[in-house]
């Protein structure tokens, strides 16, 4: 991988073709590229690439004669957030910090999403009616399914966010390690947490989910809930490194998490422990047992 990453970073081209040739299927590799970019030449470099990509993407609609307004907000997306994760780990110099302040961007993102922002429901449209056509059942009314609809909806502004600037940050940091000549990686990814303030914050977004149904509040609510999905991820690695874990457990628990039928049972669990993690430190006892 780290030859892969060499080969890229040598011409800027050959990171700009990749960006464009990924954005359609895989976005948020795009937005690691441009982040990677970013964090090693500078933020000028990284808009240069970004721009650079989001023009490529759109010649790629005009020459297959797709929607170019889709290719563009899906290049303008990804790329942005490439160059805005690049900035972050520039200046954080580690991944933990950088954690933080990707989510922190995240809920003022989202928050500014709420209260400035389109109808999700109009802007997510095309995604809705594909839920829309799997909740068609005889089982399910009318009334149920639009139900499911708008609660689907205020959920998608901060899965979006979400996943492409932490997707992008892990991935962007991974390969800026590699490109470095780096190993460090996993020991970071191990010691993820969001710290007292902004745990305070996904802690209080949480209670206030659980109450409220405002539409603010429903929109950020799943923020936490996945900032704490990430830490929980970290407590697991953390024990699995420590105790010497079989890596099968480790690839068992990513895969259950990939199967729509188990994906919200494993989360759930995990947000969990990175909730009570990011109070009580379940990773104190495995520090002093080193």
């Amino acid at each position: 991988m780290k030859a892969f990453v060499d080969w890229l970073l040598a011409q800027r081209q050959r990171l700009v073709i990749v960006a464009v040739v990924a954005a359609p299927l895989l976005p948020i590799v795009s937005a690691a590229l441009i982040a990677l970019e970013t964090a090693r030449r500078g933020v000028p470099a990284g808009l240069v690439s970004a721009v650079a990509a989001v023009g490529g993407l759109a010649l790629l609609a005009v020459l297959s004669r797709t929607d170019l307004a889709m290719f563009a907000a899906i290049g303008t997306v990804s790329m942005g957030s490439g160059v805005i994760v690049g900035a972050l780990l520039q200046r954080a110099g580690n991944l933990a910090f950088a954690f933080q302040a990707t989510v922190l961007a995240c809920y003022v993102l989202v928050a500014a999403f709420g209260l400035l922002g389109p109808d999700p429901q109009a802007l997510f449209a095309p995604v809705l009616r594909e839920f829309e056509v799997v909740l068609r059942a005889p089982e399910y009314t009318d009334a149920e399914v639009a139900e499911v609809m708008g609660q689907l909806a205020l959920l998608l502004p901060a899965v979006t966010v979400f996943s492409s600037l932490v997707g992008a940050l892990l991935l962007g940091y991974w390969w800026y390690t590699l490109a470095s000549g780096e190993r460090r990686f996993a020991a970071e990814f191990r010691r993820l947490k969001l710290g007292r303030w902004l745990g305070a914050v996904a802690t209080v977004s949480v209670a206030l989910g659980l109450v409220f149904s405002a539409p603010l509040v429903q929109n950020l609510t799943p923020l936490a809930w996945l900032a704490f999905l990430f830490q929980g991820l970290a407590v697991v690695h953390a024990w699995a490194h420590a105790r010497r874990w079989h890596p099968g457990l480790l690839v068992l628990l990513y895969l259950m998490l990939m199967l729509p039928p188990l994906t919200v049972l494993v989360m759930l669990p995990l947000s969990i422990v990175g909730l009570v993690d990011n109070w009580l430190n379940l990773r104190t006892q495995l520090r002093s047992e080193a």
